[in-house]
């Protein structure tokens, strides 16, 4: 008697080798969406940043919220400018998609965050 087709166990064992992967493919994907999503927030400090200029520019004090700028930021992406004065301005940004946040401090504001440096962004 010959036998054709496939036992139960064999499919079994396929089907667990295929669910393995997927898991691992879709982590590795989160990861992507991510860093993609940290990205957009780095990208919206630094159009902040520059607004924040040439606004200071024109009044001689830094914006004290963003819609005094000229605000587009990324969808999801929730900006926030903590201090503004004469002699500097801090800002964060935020997004419902990853617990992390970005920071920015420049001039004499309060450093905040991880944010320790003037003018650079930190993410953490």
């Amino acid at each position: 008697m010959t036998r054709r087709g496939f036992t139960f166990i064999e499919i079994l064992v396929v089907m667990i080798v295929i669910g393995i992967l997927a898991t691992l493919a879709f982590a590795r994907l989160q990861s992507s969406k991510e860093k993609g999503t940290v990205a957009s927030m780095t990208s919206d400090l630094r159009a902040v940043a520059e607004e924040q200029e040439a606004y200071y520019f024109q009044h001689r004090v830094y914006a004290p919220a963003t819609d005094s700028l000229n605000p587009n930021y990324s969808p999801g992406n929730v900006v926030t400018i903590t201090e503004a004065s004469p002699g500097g301005w801090s800002a964060n940004v935020s997004n419902p998609s990853t617990p992390k946040r970005c920071f920015i401090v420049v001039g004499n504001a309060a450093p905040q965050g991880t944010a320790v440096n003037d003018g650079l962004i930190s993410c953490s």
